[in-house]
């Protein structure tokens, strides 16, 4: 990979920045998605719950893609993904206080 040849980071912190930005993704569209649905606007919900979508499936996959370098286990794994938007927060607060594990 020349892009990384000179990089002190790991493939695994590289990911993680992504995942970081989706959680966050995730929830802001959830609540935006949410007050269209509690005004009653059909359009805004139309789109944002396509965006929203999208933007859940590219989390979702991000999510099964650093699972097992993480160590987490596949009942947090599911937990998250079930609590949608709560799920999210509880992974970028994950991210941002454990970071990347280290290796023994």
């Amino acid at each position: 990979m020349p892009d990384f040849a000179d990089s002190t980071t790991t493939e695994l912190e590289r990911k993680l920045v992504p995942l970081r930005w989706a959680a966050l993704a995730e929830t802001v569209t959830y609540c935006i998605l949410f007050f269209f649905w509690v005004t009653g606007n059909r359009t805004g919900r139309l789109l944002m719950g396509s965006t929203h979508g999208m933007i859940f499936l590219a989390f979702a996959a991000m999510v099964l893609g650093v699972r097992a370098d993480m160590g987490w286990s596949w009942r947090y794994v599911i937990t998250v993904l079930v609590l949608g938007p709560i799920g999210s927060v509880m992974v970028y607060s994950r991210l941002r206080s454990e970071g990347v594990p280290t290796t023994i």
